[in-house]
């Protein structure tokens, strides 16, 4: 007999940082158990979100049950019970989009963080009762999230929701504070924003330039899914922040203070970030919460899922983040082309992508790629990066091969109609026979080379066919991602401040600071006997010319050592795109 679960959620102690979770069920058997995700889904790292609970106890009519916990995340209820009540808490002290946060200022969780599932269980649907918290400091608070509402005089307050099963219940993130809230509508269905955190722009601009870039994808697709009936922006704003994790019909977002800017202002740089995370997040909407890989249908969250087509799923996502800015008329072909050449430098600067394919990359997100150290520009190579990138090469080769008929463009169309709207998974090699059957065109041999060999892709030369220049220069800071400014030699580092000097986070594989035996961590106070920081260290070695013998002192675990080594010619690895002067053989800037 199928059965209906229900929970309630309340901020049990926000200075400790603690919810109170209640679950209700009936007709539960001895054995049943309950299990908290190890991972929540786009965010491909076991998280161990078990570990939260503090507390935990079973209870039918008052009585004391036996629940063993019996692994990481799972417990076992060692008794019959007509009405079972499991009571938890929940601490939640993780300032991240992927799992909980609480105090006095405000309230966020994922599901993953919060609802035991009840394994094997027959579940008709879930119910969710969030009460608006009795702490003065709540007074003026207000509910945001997508989830399906039961209760509650409008959008956002507090009351009761309902999930249609398990994987609908994690899939809304839950934020509470004191709101700001801006609407919209796109195809006929509510989007909002829902703002905590100080900031100094404009909330209306920032939903004026995303109701464009939703339209936009929304075109693109043909149509929003149907489990979108109100889309919601959720933006935690913090004096430096950034990250976001896309949902079924929402995404959880942060980013810094100053990246909001006035109605009126012009796109600046810390704009353009916020911008392209939304952007990028929509469109997950589609590709990779509708459009999987096989096998993600469904998820298992209790231990790693590993697939190659992860730069499919979040390469063709970064293409389209900054395309559809461009597109849909929101940023300049100046932003563009910068956005643009940023990821190159980044996919180019480092020599990961001489060992590693974008592949073996995407297999191995859950080790190498959301658990990068200091060496990982030397060892790995990003499949949003260099997917992003093989997006590029596919893109300029379909309107190539199709006299500007077809795009990248029509190959997301159909991907949606042949994989996310049937929620048929996608396996490996079925893009090239999509491509190929749908768009007439075969590109097998060319994504073949791309995606699972580390050759150089044809970035530059496809870009010339499209009106556009290439040039590499070496800019005397690693900060920069693209300049105009080209120096002979750099140092080869990425630096940060350290009382004590210049102290190394990255050091490149074949730079003058690796010949000079310089690792990460060494504290760098001197160069041929001259004082330097993180201000001047970058300057001051941009100033020999190659072949001169540079000195460098350094601590090194507390100790001072002294090196030197002749000063080598930097490799260009600094991109910088430009509109070429003469006409595109390939129609794909506007």
């Amino acid at each position: 007999m199928m059965q209906k679960v229900y929970f309630q959620v309340k901020v049990h102690d926000a200075p400790a940082h603690l919810f109170d979770v209640t679950m209700n069920l009936s007709k539960v058997e001895k054995g049943q158990l309950f299990r908290l995700p190890e991972w929540i889904p786009g965010s491909y790292m076991i998280r161990d979100f078990a570990r939260h609970i503090v507390s935990i106890q079973a209870l039918s009519v008052d009585k004391l049950l036996n629940l063993e916990k019996i692994d990481n995340c799972t417990w076992r209820l060692n008794e019959n019970a007509e009405h079972l009540t499991l009571n938890y808490q929940v601490y939640a002290w993780d300032l991240s989009v992927r799992s909980a946060h609480l105090d006095q200022v405000h309230a966020f969780f994922n599901g993953t963080s919060l609802f035991l599932e009840p394994v094997d269980y027959p579940v008709t649907e879930y119910h969710l009762d969030i009460p608006k918290p009795e702490q003065s400091f709540a007074k003026n608070w207000v509910l945001a999230t997508s989830m399906s509402r039961v209760s509650g005089k409008q959008d956002f307050s507090f009351g009761k929701f309902v999930a249609k099963d398990y994987d609908d219940l994690i899939d809304h993130p839950v934020e509470m504070g004191e709101l700001e809230i801006e609407s919209f509508e796109v195809a006929g269905k509510k989007h909002s924003v829902a703002v905590t955190g100080d900031h100094f722009g404009d909330l209306k601009r920032l939903v004026a330039d995303l109701k464009s870039v939703c339209d936009y994808q929304v075109r693109l697709f043909g149509e929003l899914p149907e489990a979108v009936t109100h889309y919601v922006f959720l933006l935690h704003v913090l004096p430096n922040g950034y990250g976001g994790l896309e949902h079924r019909s929402s995404t959880a977002l942060q980013c810094s203070e100053n990246e909001l800017i006035k109605l009126n202002d012009p796109i600046n740089d810390d704009y353009l970030n916020l911008l392209t995370l939304c952007s990028h997040e929509y469109f997950h909407t589609w590709n990779v919460k509708q459009i999987k890989p096989d096998v993600f249908l469904p998820y298992d969250l209790n231990t790693e899922t590993f697939t190659k087509q992860l730069w499919i799923f979040e390469g063709f996502t970064s293409y389209f983040e900054d395309r559809t800015l461009y597109d849909c008329g929101v940023i300049s072909e100046t932003h563009y082309l910068k956005l643009l050449s940023q990821v190159i430098t980044r996919v180019y600067r480092g020599s990961g992508r001489k060992l590693q394919s974008v592949a073996e990359s995407s297999f191995d997100a859950w080790t190498r790629f959301y658990k990068q150290g200091e060496n990982a520009p030397n060892a790995i190579v990003s499949y949003y990066a260099k997917g992003k990138l093989i997006g590029l090469c596919l893109d300029i080769l379909i309107r190539d091969r199709t006299n500007n008929q077809q795009s990248l463009h029509e190959v997301i169309q159909q991907m949606w109609t042949e994989y996310g709207k049937p929620q048929k998974g996608m396996r490996e090699g079925d893009l090239e026979k999509l491509i190929e059957e749908k768009i007439g065109v075969n590109l097998i041999d060319e994504i073949r080379q791309f995606v699972y060999t580390t050759e150089e892709l044809p970035v530059e030369s496809l870009l010339a066919k499209s009106g556009v220049t290439l040039k590499w220069n070496n800019p005397v800071s690693l900060k920069e991602l693209t300049t105009e400014v080209s120096a002979d030699v750099s140092l080869g580092a990425t630096v940060k401040s350290n009382s004590a000097g210049a102290e190394l986070v990255v050091v490149y594989h074949n730079s003058n600071a690796h010949n000079l035996g310089l690792s990460n961590g060494d504290v760098v106070i001197a160069i041929n006997n001259r004082q330097v920081d993180v201000g001047t260290i970058e300057k001051s070695f941009a100033r020999f010319n190659v072949g001169d013998l540079a000195k460098v002192h350094y601590f090194r675990r507390g100790r001072l050592y002294e090196s030197s080594s002749e000063v080598i010619r930097s490799e260009k690895s600094t991109c910088q795109l430009t509109r070429s002067e003469h006409p595109p053989k390939i129609k794909w800037l506007n």
